[in-house]
C-alpha cells in the first residue's frame, strides 16, 4: 500500500511538470551592444534607439524625440544588390561596399531618422559595415564589438 501511494504520488509530480509550459527559449539580437570604429567613435545599439559616442565623449542618442518624429527602427535582411544600391549615385562607394560585401544576403538594422538614413549590415557576429545617407550622399564606416 505504502509503495502504491508513493508511486501515486511520483506519478502525479511527474504530470504536473511534464504539463508545465516550458518558456520559448529567448533570441538574442545580434545587433545589441557597442561597436566601435577604428578612430575610436562608438555607437551603443538598443533595441530602440542607437546611441551615436564621438572620441570626444559628446554623444546623440537617436530616436523619437532626436528625429522630430521621423523614427523609425527595424530589423531585416537585404541583399547584397539592395545594399549596393543605397548609394546609385556614387560608383566608387557603390564599389566598395560590393567588395566588402561577398555574401548573398544579410541581417539588416536599418534607421530612419529625420532625412538621414543608417543601415547597419551584420557582416559577422564580431563586424558591422555601416552606411550612411542623407539625401544623394553616403558614406561607409566598419564597426568591431566592443
Amino acid at each position: 500500500m505504502r509503495i502504491l501511494r508513493l508511486s501515486a504520488v511520483i506519478t502525479c509530480s511527474a504530470l504536473v511538470l511534464a504539463c508545465t509550459p516550458s518558456l520559448a527559449p529567448r533570441v538574442e539580437d545580434p545587433f545589441i551592444g557597442n561597436w566601435v570604429t577604428a578612430e575610436n567613435a562608438s555607437i551603443t545599439i538598443r533595441p530602440d534607439t542607437i546611441i551615436q559616442h564621438q572620441p570626444d565623449g559628446e554623444s546623440t542618442t537617436l530616436d523619437q524625440t532626436a528625429c522630430r518624429g521621423m523614427f523609425r527602427f527595424v530589423h531585416g535582411t537585404k541583399s547584397r544588390q539592395d545594399l549596393t544600391g543605397l548609394v546609385p549615385r556614387q560608383p566608387e562607394l557603390r564599389q566598395r561596399i560590393s567588395d566588402i560585401l561577398v555574401e548573398q544576403s544579410y541581417p539588416v538594422a536599418e534607421l530612419n531618422c529625420d532625412r538621414g538614413d543608417q543601415t547597419y549590415v551584420l557582416l559577422n557576429d564580431r563586424q558591422l559595415l555601416a552606411i550612411y545617407r542623407d539625401g544623394d550622399i553616403g558614406a561607409i564606416e566598419r564597426l568591431a564589438r566592443r
